[in-house]
């Protein structure tokens, strides 16, 4: 399918009626009609300029009327358009039109570097190609930047043009960088390639719900195990529920960034296809970082858009922040407060089909009663309160229903916090009461392995329930870490102690995914700030024990607003960009960045050849005991190790001959462990 609404050689562009151009232009308006649409070029303005500006190429460099200039091209994942697209033999420009603008905004830069990145990490025709960014701010002064030889993943940082010099620069770049041994870009295979792109779970979700088809924005090459083949198989499961009158709990599993979230958004958003409606069909998480981040980005996508409408006079009344926020508002709930209020009420919930993600961090009895007997005195509507696991409770409100199908995410090995009961206490409420739901697994968790970190729903094979062991409901491939599809081995081999297994795999992931080590955390920040292309994402993490951080200026326990840090670009102070303040753990599990830095400290040590496992304490660094607390400290750390989606950096400090709780030999020998994992020291 040819991706743009117009496409000619520059020869033939040059002498194409303008009039002609902008109708087909019109037409592909129509045919392509996104929510995103709406931030369009004034196309009766820039058509003359960009074939005043192809003719002057053309008089420059007669070989150019071969070259093809591509209008409006779609960037699925991105939810938008590039205004054009040069396919200049072995080169691809990327021009970003703003129309009347004199001035070159950071912003603006970004988003044509964003586009470029796009191109080169999910179009496949556009993979290892040379690409060149281009701002254009048809009133602005002229600012040259010096061409380089050296590149980021072969894209360019933004050039900048004007109304005058946009040829002369397409020329001059193409001079500079052309090599005629390299192969000639096909302009028909380039316009119809396949794009396989992986969004993060924030664009997703957006995209999602703002009305687009899973398919237009993710695509996967992990044959049976994938998003849509996941999705099929539990819409089936829910029509079938319906029509016999079933009651089915689906486990699915999948590695760290396989697209679990994404399936469980993907569910709610296709409820047309199995009969859902907005009041039966949702989408829950005991993860408050995830659900706050996602809420408030879809709340300023809506209304953004929305913005957009009210001004094409497409609505009457003027959007407000807050009715957008009312408008999200039931698609994503708190899986906590869902509970509360099945507990206020004996009543049948509105809900039916629900989808809770992260299910292995559901309460235990103990952590849920002592929680809620906490926090009694804020409650503006007491509920009774009962010692008992959420899993039950939430399997005794869903039973109310005659049918009704529960959708359970499952990390693996993703427990990091004390009161999270784990999956296997799924496992003993559904054996014990509730055997009259029918269960849909993957085999990795019916049986247990690597990916689900040996945890099985299960501990002895039950014989009163209806399984059925299902591969489909298996996410193998990590779509977060796109570049390094097996990196999840890699993480598993450092928390599990296996050196040798690590430095195997290191050697195979580091040709796309850089595995960088440390002792300066100035170093790991520049390191971090020379990712910073387009609107990739930088940001520091850490645990939330690494207290004696604080020496550096890492401080675990400033208080984080998740939505600022997550969503705001680089000239906010409270954004990620900034590398002031961490997300640990509980932040950013179930969320990604591009690049991540991570800051270790002595809360997981080494000691001979094994892990040591500490808690900071008044003044000193205490021994921690209890293999429950010593596993979750385990999984904070491979939680940190799978947040990023291009590459990471970890910072361990050289520590301080004069501060007993920050001695060298405390980070000695954690640094020499990670290298002899594989990583890279700068």
């Amino acid at each position: 399918m040819r991706q743009a609404y117009y496409s000619n050689s520059f020869k033939n562009f040059i002498e194409d009626d303008p009039k002609r151009i902008l109708g087909v232009l019109n037409i592909g308006g129509i045919q392509f009609a996104s929510q995103y649409n709406d931030v369009n070029i004034a196309w009766n303005i820039s058509i003359p300029f960009f074939q005043q500006t192809i003719n002057s190429i053309y008089k420059l460099n007669p070989e150019s009327g071969k070259w093809t200039i591509l209008l409006e091209y779609e960037i699925p994942r991105l939810g938008g358009r590039i205004d054009a697209v040069i396919i200049a033999e072995d080169i691809i420009f990327v021009l970003e039109y703003k129309t009347d603008s004199d001035k070159y905004l950071l912003g603006d830069q970004r988003q044509a570097e964003d586009y470029a990145l796009d191109l080169f990490d999910f179009h496949l025709e556009s993979r290892n190609k040379l690409i060149i960014p281009i701002l254009i701010a048809p009133k602005a002064k002229e600012k040259i930047k010096p061409l380089s030889p050296y590149s980021f993943n072969n894209v360019k940082e933004c050039l900048t043009s004007n109304n005058e010099n946009l040829s002369e620069i397409i020329n001059d770049c193409f001079n500079f960088y052309h090599n005629p041994n390299n192969q000639t870009i096909d302009p028909l295979n380039w316009e119809q390639s396949e794009y396989h792109p992986t969004p993060t779970i924030i664009q997703a979700a957006k995209s999602l719900f703002a009305g687009n088809k899973v398919e237009a924005i993710t695509k996967t090459e992990a044959e049976s195990k994938n998003i849509f083949i996941v999705t099929n198989y539990i819409i089936d499961v829910i029509k079938d529920a319906e029509q016999n009158k079933r009651k089915v709990v689906c486990f699915v599993t999948g590695v760290p960034g396989a697209g679990k979230t994404l399936v469980g958004l993907n569910i709610v958003h296709e409820k047309e296809a199995f009969g859902g409606n907005e009041n039966d069909t949702a989408y829950f998480s005991g993860n408050g970082p995830l659900i706050r981040v996602l809420k408030e980005a879809l709340i300023r996508d809506h209304y953004e858009s929305q913005k957009i409408k009210y001004k094409k006079r497409e609505i009457i009344e003027r959007p407000t922040k807050a009715s957008s926020e009312h408008s999200v508002k039931s698609k994503i709930q708190d899986l906590h407060q869902f509970i509360k209020s099945g507990l206020r009420s004996k009543s049948k919930p509105n809900e039916r089909i629900v989808v809770f993600d992260e299910a292995q961090r559901c309460w235990d009895a103990d952590h849920f009663y002592n929680k809620s007997v906490r926090n009694k005195n804020r409650e503006t509507n007491p509920f009774d309160i009962e010692r008992r696991p959420e899993a039950e409770i939430l399997f005794e409100i869903m039973d109310r229903h005659d049918w009704a199908v529960i959708v359970a995410l499952v990390g693996s090995g993703q427990e990091i916090n004390t009161g999270e009961a784990g999956i296997a206490e799924w496992g003993r409420v559904i054996n014990s009461k509730y055997n009259n739901w029918q269960v849909h697994i993957s085999p990795q968790l019916y049986f247990g392995d690597d990916t689900t970190a040996g945890i099985k729903l299960f501990q002895e094979k039950p014989t009163n329930i209806l399984i059925n062991t299902k591969k489909e409901l298996h996410l193998s491939v990590s779509q977060r870490s796109f570049r390094a599809t097996h990196l999840n081995t890699w993480v598993n081999a450092v928390i599990d102690n296996r050196p040798d297994t690590a430095q195997l795999e290191a050697k195979e992931i580091i040709t796309k995914y850089p595995l960088i080590i440390t002792r300066n955390l100035e170093t790991a920040k520049i390191w971090l700030r020379g990712r910073m292309l387009g609107n990739k994402r930088i940001g520091l993490t850490a645990s939330s024990g690494g207290l004696r951080l604080k020496s550096n200026g890492i401080n675990v326990k400033e208080a984080l607003d998740e939505a600022y840090w997550f969503l705001n670009d680089e000239t906010d102070v409270r954004s990620s960009y900034y590398l002031e303040m961490v997300a640990t753990e509980f932040a950013i599990q179930g969320l990604e960045l591009d690049w991540v830095g991570i800051c270790w400290d002595c809360d997981l040590k080494r000691d001979s050849n094994n892990w040591e496992f500490k808690n900071f304490s008044g003044t000193t660094w205490k021994n921690v005991h209890k293999k429950e607390d010593q596993q979750y400290l385990l999984n904070t750390y491979r939680v940190l190790l799978t947040r990023a989606r291009e590459g990471l950096i970890i910072w361990v400090p050289e520590g301080d001959k004069t501060d007993k709780t920050r001695l060298p030999q405390f980070y000695d020998p954690i640094f020499n462990y990670l290298v002899s994992c594989g990583m890279t020291e700068i």
